[in-house]
């Protein structure tokens, strides 16, 4: 074979390989391009043989493969770099290139790998997703154990208060009670807040028109963010109806206008905008603890400063906040995802610093149609002849709990135990109206000491109490409406207020 033969022999063979080969010169001139470089390039060999790569490619000057090719050479060292190339329509490829120097320039051999780099990016943001969740399920143990505790207290401490201050009357030690009060309720919004980030709160879930709960809340959104602020509501006509605790979803929406607010410290624009989406296997893919299926978005919009990525990789921590000392406590984003998450959602944030920033929520849809605002609870007289029996292994709550019930005219009857429940019921002759139960007792829990007592006594009431609870038999009644529950910290208004509703529910029940 001539050297001639030879040579058209080698190019056809370098033509027909799957990899690009590209031959730079010095003068940044395409010298030769097979037909797999070129087709890399998204142009033809004709398009590129004797111009530029700058005169192909404008801009191609300022990007990092061009800077690899001038150290190359200068150098005169072989490297090997992963690029993610930019075309001029828009488009962006993955290749791994390796830039060989030769006599006149450098050789530079180009695989595609998109497919294989999206793929291990879709990994490796899952597992980042997995890590995450993870770690927001650890805080959440940690955060409800803490809230369950301070509710304890915090149910001391507001209910003496509100006892020593209608035993004072007018009293000049009245404002330092009240003092005690006011930072006993807030001490409680932070818990509230902790038990809504560990999904520890029991939700009253109910079929929900999601844009009638946010035009109600528009006048209370537009006093939040201030004048500065344009509140723009796009909210689709045909919206689904979604299953939701009405309350916990006014918490979410209050917190994430909250914080575009504070992102948007000289005025800005806040767009809230509802729509129904259908969430495909191709998000869920991507999305960690997504569900497939029909979704309402609710999605809230500023145009604040926006957040770089490693803020936004703390976002929804509780107490991680970017905000001065003593201009938040880093709990309202934490509670707005643990609502979403109790609601059987997801959340997303997408932000940029500089351009904003967009909280994605989908709730499922719900079956069903919405029900209507409730109506405020009426307050009536308390039945007569009510005897209570409250089980409470706290001295301090359960004597607190009794002077309550007494005032208001019960007869009550105490226990710390199931055991000591069963032996008092058994010893009373007369009818027990009402059994008030923490769910979190040592020994039995509530639910099985309610239980046992309504075995002999079936026309007994049951209102359960508790700082959070995990206990199923009562997280799921109060969801369907058929057990009756108080949070704690409540005061002794409030627990009034419980208590005659739940006796007026069972008595209207048994007629």
């Amino acid at each position: 074979m001539t050297p001639g033969a030879a040579d058209q022999a080698v190019r056809l063979s370098v033509d027909g390989l799957l990899e690009g080969v590209q031959v730079v010169g010095y003068d940044w001139t395409y010298r030769y391009v097979n037909a797999a470089a070129a087709r890399h390039g998204q142009r033809t060999v004709d398009e590129l043989v004797g111009r530029t790569m700058m005169a192909c490619y404008p801009g191609i000057e300022t990007t990092p493969v061009f800077a690899a090719l001038q150290r190359v050479m200068s150098s005169r060292r072989r490297e090997q770099v992963r690029n993610e190339f930019h075309f001029p329509g828009g488009d962006s490829r993955w290749f791994d290139l390796v830039i060989q120097p030769v006599s006149d320039g450098v050789c530079v051999l180009s695989i595609d790998v998109t497919d294989e780099h999206l793929g291990a990016e879709r990994q490796r943001r899952i597992e980042a997703q997995l890590q995450q969740a993870q770690k927001m399920e650890a805080l959440g143990q940690l955060a409800g154990g803490i809230a369950h505790d301070f509710n304890n207290l915090l149910t001391e401490i507001i209910g003496y208060c509100d006892l020593a201050i209608d035993a004072v009357g007018e009293h000049p030690v009245t404002g330092d009670l009240s003092e005690i009060r006011r930072a006993g309720e807030q001490a409680a919004a932070l818990t509230r807040d902790l038990l809504a980030f560990s999904r520890k709160q029991l939700p009253e879930l109910r079929v929900l028109d999601l844009n009638g709960v946010i035009s109600d809340a528009g006048r209370m959104l537009k006093r939040i963010v201030g004048e500065q602020v344009d509140i723009d509501l796009r909210l689709a006509p045909d919206l689904a109806a979604v299953r939701a605790d009405r309350a916990h979803i006014g918490q979410l929406l209050m917190n994430l206008v909250a914080n575009a607010r504070d992102a948007m410290p000289d005025g800005g624009k806040l767009t809230i905008e509802t729509r129904n989406v259908e969430l495909d296997a191709d998000y869920v893919a991507s999305h960690l603890q997504s569900a497939p299926g029909r979704h309402v978005q609710l999605a809230v919009t500023d145009t604040g400063m926006g957040m770089a990525p490693d803020v936004q990789a703390h976002l929804f921590e509780p107490f991680f906040t970017t905000k001065e000392v003593g201009r938040g406590t880093g709990l309202g984003l934490a509670s707005v995802h643990g609502i979403v998450k109790q609601s059987g959602g997801n959340i997303w944030v997408y932000s940029e610093p500089g351009r904003g920033t967009t909280f994605k929520i989908h709730l499922p849809c719900a079956e069903g149609r919405p029900e209507p605002t409730p109506a405020e609870p009426v307050d009536e007289p308390a039945p007569v002849a009510t005897t209570v029996l409250v089980v409470e292994d706290n001295p301090a709550l359960q004597a607190l709990t009794g002077r309550v019930l007494e005032r208001d005219g019960c007869t009550v009857l105490v226990a710390a135990s199931g055991e000591e429940a069963r032996a008092v019921a058994a010893a009373h002759d007369g009818r027990i109206d009402l059994l008030l139960c923490d769910v979190v007792l040592p020994g039995e829990g509530g639910p099985a000491i309610a239980r046992a007592l309504l075995a002999s006594r079936p026309d007994m009431a049951v209102l359960h109490m508790s700082g959070y609870t995990d206990d199923a038999v009562v997280r799921h009644g109060v969801v369907d409406g058929t057990v009756a529950f108080i949070q704690k910290p409540f005061t002794p208004d409030r627990l009034i207020r419980k208590v005659r509703d739940t006796l007026r529910g069972t008595r209207s029940a048994s007629v």
